[in-house]
């Protein structure tokens, strides 16, 4: 593996949620909903992002929210690497990322106020956990998935349940030094 180069794969989902004035109210509903039933899970808030210097609480605090989550095993274990879920909500802070995955509006997302990130990273997805959190963001809200590698067609290519489809994996980091020999600038330091 490439030094300092993480795997990752990034799940979007838009939703409108009106209803919702925070994102920890959200995240409430997602956790609640998905501990009704199916397997225990283990988590860990992590809260809206920290103040910087010179910040101060407000609206913009309240839009976030994140959880690290995984699958309990009977001996209150992770079952498979952790993932990380996040929650913002109001049009006026996922705005910019509506428009960058559909900047002509073309699937209908203009106007949500619900932004979902599920981010998984490590050797071993929780799988049975994506497809709990998809199926629970679907129940409560009118979602639209999206990723950077299907855009869109990503809720057309899935197929239930997940097992890490092609689509899914996540891509191995590039090698930075290739064994075609030196490049056209001249030889790497290491």
């Amino acid at each position: 593996m490439v030094k300092g180069c993480a795997l990752a794969y990034q799940l979007t989902f838009f939703g409108k949620a009106t209803e919702q004035e925070t994102a920890a109210a959200a995240m409430d509903h997602v956790l609640d909903a998905m501990l009704e039933s199916g397997p225990p899970l283990l988590g860990e808030s992590l809260g809206p992002p920290p103040l910087q210097l010179g910040e101060w609480s407000g609206p913009e605090t309240e839009a976030v929210r994140s959880f690290k989550l995984a699958t309990a095993t009977e001996d209150m274990k992770p079952a498979a690497d952790y993932l990380l879920l996040e929650i913002h909500v109001g049009m006026r802070s996922i705005a910019d990322t509506v428009i960058a995955a559909d900047p002509d509006n073309d699937h209908g997302v203009w106007g949500s106020d619900l932004l979902a990130l599920l981010t998984l990273s490590g050797d071993r997805p929780d799988w049975p956990l994506v497809q709990r959190i998809w199926t629970t963001l679907e129940d409560l809200w009118r979602v639209v998935p999206w990723d950077e590698v299907s855009g869109f067609g990503i809720a057309a290519k899935t197929q239930l349940p997940l097992q890490g489809t092609p689509d899914l994996t996540p891509r191995a980091c590039p090698d930075p030094h290739p064994s075609s020999g030196p490049s056209p600038q001249g030889p790497r330091s290491q």
